[in-house]
């Protein structure tokens, strides 16, 4: 496997404590069942759907990377950095795994693309149960549904992922199988993480929005 590495921006000097942060949200898919459009430029209410989930994560994290594989300049023109998959193919883990190389914080906060109505509160309980427990990943649990890419990865983990992808496996969850990822319970917010991943669901977004946030 052919490693491309890019330098890292600056920090920016956040922190929990001692320990550093960065973020990354995840619009490297191929959008097959969005009709092969860039999901996360789709426009919600006039914003690009990945920016709901950016500017809410921002604020949280020393660095946030865009994880994209098309359309690098349209992501790049909304500020943050965007990197390109090192291997082509490989899913989320793929961008996970190139934004793991270039980071210098020893955590990693992973979002979709696709979910715009999610809360702030779920990184922190992530933080404290990845903190005080020897796994190497967390994600969280709605109470409905597991949460596989709200996530928060360890720097450590990028050894077992990289020996994850060479063995040609390339599935989220079989990966949190197989290193034993921290589940976190963060039940009656299921509406909160609606995941827009077909036509459908987007016009759904767009019916709920309005009435959402009052809930």
């Amino acid at each position: 496997m052919q490693i491309d590495r890019m330098r890292p921006p600056q920090a920016t000097g956040f922190s929990h404590g001692e320990v550093q942060i960065d973020g990354v949200i995840l619009c490297g898919g191929q959008g097959k069942r969005m009709g092969g459009k860039q999901k996360g430029l789709f426009l919600l209410k006039g914003k690009p759907l990945f920016v709901y989930a950016a500017e809410k994560l921002a604020p949280r994290v020393k660095t946030l990377w865009i994880s994209a594989n098309r359309f690098l300049d349209e992501y790049a023109k909304y500020g943050w950095p965007v990197i390109k998959d090192c291997v082509e193919n490989l899913g989320p883990l793929g961008g996970i795994y190139s934004v793991l190389l270039n980071i210098q914080s020893s955590l990693l906060l992973v979002l979709p693309c696709d979910c715009p109505f999610f809360e702030i509160g779920w990184e922190r309980v992530l933080l404290e149960k990845l903190l005080s427990s020897s796994a190497s990943v967390a994600y969280i649990s709605d109470g409905q549904k597991e949460q596989f890419l709200f996530a928060l990865f360890k720097k450590s983990a990028l050894s077992q992922l990289e020996e994850y992808l060479l063995s040609g496996q390339r599935q989220v969850e079989g990966f949190y199988r197989k290193v034993a990822a921290l589940k976190v319970d963060w039940a009656d917010a299921s509406q909160r993480f609606f995941n827009i991943n077909t036509l459908e669901a987007f016009e759904e977004a767009n019916k709920m929005f309005d009435w959402i946030d009052k809930s």
